[in-house]
């Protein structure tokens, strides 16, 4: 069984970098990776103290962001007065929404840059232009996904 512990604690080491990647914290990270990796949906506080072996404070922060991204939800039971966290299914569209952000703030930089190029050197502005085009291209994707995500509530 400590073994099978022990794969699980590499797994959600290993798969907490790849949610770094999407901008969370490291903490944060390995929570969304052990709520994809463990078999049981829900956890409470004190399992994710026990878990990571972290800080009270330092796991009620990263709850905190992923509660106020809608990464994750909670619940409670009448009764008792605990909170069950749970992983939501908005991951992907907060990273589509972030990167769709990221790619029309890129395109403002880059319109605006070819706008106070002297026509000297033609190449470079047409290989801007290509920059732009491509963006347009790769914006409406990602906003066709983000319908898509829209339309497929779970």
């Amino acid at each position: 069984m400590a073994s099978q512990e022990s794969t699980i604690r590499d797994l959600v080491e290993e798969k907490g970098r790849v949610f770094e990647k999407f901008g969370l914290t490291p903490m944060q990270g390995r929570i969304v990776a052990w709520f994809t990796i463990s078999d049981t949906p829900e956890k409470t506080f004190d399992e994710l103290v026990k878990y990571f072996r972290a800080s009270k404070s330092s796991i009620s922060s990263s709850l905190n962001y992923l509660l106020q991204n809608k990464i994750i939800d909670y619940r409670t039971i009448s009764a008792k007065r605990k909170r069950y966290f749970f992983i939501t299914d908005s991951f992907f569209r907060i990273y589509f929404e972030k990167v769709l952000e990221n790619v029309v703030e890129l395109k403002e930089y880059v319109i605006n840059t070819v706008s106070m190029r002297t026509p000297e050197h033609p190449e470079v502005s047409e290989k801007i232009l290509k920059w732009i085009g491509n963006a347009n291209m790769f914006q409406e994707s990602i906003e066709k996904t983000l319908a898509e995500i829209g339309r497929d509530k779970i």
